[in-house]
């Protein structure tokens, strides 16, 4: 497990602006009867709007930045100019400006024009997404939020889900009032004031899913990585039935099967993070997350008939197996359901280097490979039967015998390109059978009396 980063790590912005010193940017914050301005150097001038966030993504600064330079705006002759800029030649003009450094003189500032103790106290209680007008909030109410945070300082993200309790936020039973009456536990209340490394800012507190999470970790005694927040809380939505499961069994949460349930989120959540691409990390969620989550939802009940605990030990591909397992002896899924048939493109045969292959057209034939191999493959059958992909069983004969399941996916017409080549338990293979995969693929490709592209 990576290690959780420290309060202070959190309460900084480093890591979404990167402050430097720069007086050769003369942007500023002004009031004017119009509103908020926007002003570079007493040259041009754009009105801001409250809903603006304190620090800018490329886009907003881009806006703002086009904004300056179509400016119609001119000072008058008796406009007093700040005497640093009257000093001080502008070194970058605003055309050549970066968004980059416009991202740093725009922090720059808003820190001057409120205040860094101001803004401080808001990046603390409202981390992301804090906008201009929070920022208007926070320092009318200042004094307040300040006693409260010196109180508990972790709970500081808490604060921000409803800003018009700040006026009478005399303590924090309103704070807690409110949570625990959204779904939020005792025990989890008393579980977050005392986490001294666990920063959690990025939950939805008002998505009772998200509380049912937090009850879950104080109930098991973790500790929560900052790092692993976002994750944890993305995946609900992948782990759909996981977070029905959560709000309705707060009685299963000091249990075994709660910690099966995190011990096992957290592989999966690993190997998504583990794909180079996003479209392998998309198969993950929609292919093995929902066969995961079933297994994951029926372990508590097996396991008053000796289900398996997931221990420290388990793997991804542990976890597949006997998800795999499950859904195809525990329900028997092979003898219950009617056989498919599909169209094959090469049927069997042999290649070089002792490497046969037997094309898997059925929906039996899908089962069994996922018996032999441990894999989610028959969830591939509504591609199979549209014949957007194709699926071989490769082995390699020899001393070092090797078997793999092969996905070829057509490209265009009568066209075909690997697509996946995974071992048992979704292992890696060796380099033989990528070459025999390359071959196959070109052969199904070729114009031929067993090639699609005579149809």
């Amino acid at each position: 497990m990576m290690q959780p980063l420290s309060l202070n790590d959190c309460l900084t912005t480093r890591h979404s602006i990167q402050r430097v010193c720069s007086a050769k940017l003369p942007l500023r914050l002004v009031n004017t009867h119009s509103g908020l301005q926007l002003e570079w150097a007493g040259i041009a001038r754009v009105r801001l709007m409250e809903s603006l966030p304190v620090c800018l993504n490329l886009e907003q600064a881009h806006r703002l930045l086009l904004g300056l330079q179509s400016s119609p705006w001119k000072a008058p002759p008796s406009y007093p100019k700040r005497r640093i800029w009257a000093e001080q030649a502008v070194d970058l003009p605003l055309a050549q400006m970066t968004l980059t450094d416009f991202q740093r003189a725009w922090f720059k500032a808003v820190r001057e024009r409120y205040g860094k103790s101001t803004v401080s106290l808001l990046l603390r209680i409202r981390p992301r997404g804090a906008t201009l007008l929070d920022l208007l909030r926070v320092r009318a109410h200042r004094m307040i939020l300040s006693r409260r945070l010196s109180e508990a300082p972790v709970l500081a993200p808490l604060l921000a889900q409803d800003p018009g309790m700040w006026p009478s936020l005399d303590n924090w039973k309103l704070v807690k009032s409110r949570l625990m009456s959204m779904g939020l536990s005792a025990p989890a209340w008393r579980w977050l004031c005392h986490q001294s490394r666990a920063y959690v800012a990025r939950f939805a507190w008002n998505e009772l899913g998200h509380l049912a999470w937090v009850n879950l970790h104080s109930a098991v005694g973790r500790r929560i990585p900052v790092c692993w927040v976002d994750a944890q809380t993305g995946a609900l939505r992948g782990f759909g039935g996981l977070q029905t499961w959560l709000r309705r069994n707060p009685e299963a949460f000091n249990t075994p099967q709660a910690l099966n349930l995190l011990r096992a989120l957290r592989l999966a959540l690993e190997r998504r993070n583990e794909c180079p691409d996003r479209g392998l990390q998309r198969e993950v969620e929609q292919e093995e997350f929902p066969l995961i989550a079933d297994w994951l939802l029926a372990n508590p009940v097996l396991a008053r008939l000796g289900g398996q605990s997931i221990t420290r030990d388990w793997t991804y591909d542990t976890l597949m197996a006997r998800q795999s397992h499950w859904h195809l002896l525990e329900r028997q899924i092979d003898s219950a359901r009617v056989n498919v048939f599909w169209p094959e493109v090469l049927g069997m045969g042999e290649l070089s280097d002792g490497v046969s292959y037997v094309e898997l057209t059925s929906l039996n034939a899908l089962l069994l490979e996922a018996k032999k191999m441990h894999h989610c493959v028959p969830s591939y059958i509504d591609r199979c039967m549209a014949g957007d992909v194709c699926l071989f069983h490769l082995h390699r004969k020899g001393g070092l015998a090797e078997r793999a399941t092969l996905e070829l996916r057509r490209i265009g017409l009568g066209r075909w390109q690997v697509s996946q080549l995974k071992g048992p338990c979704n292992a890696a293979v060796g380099d033989a059978l990528w070459a025999a995969a390359r071959m196959l693929a070109l052969k199904a490709s070729r114009p031929g009396p067993y090639g699609l592209s005579m149809c």
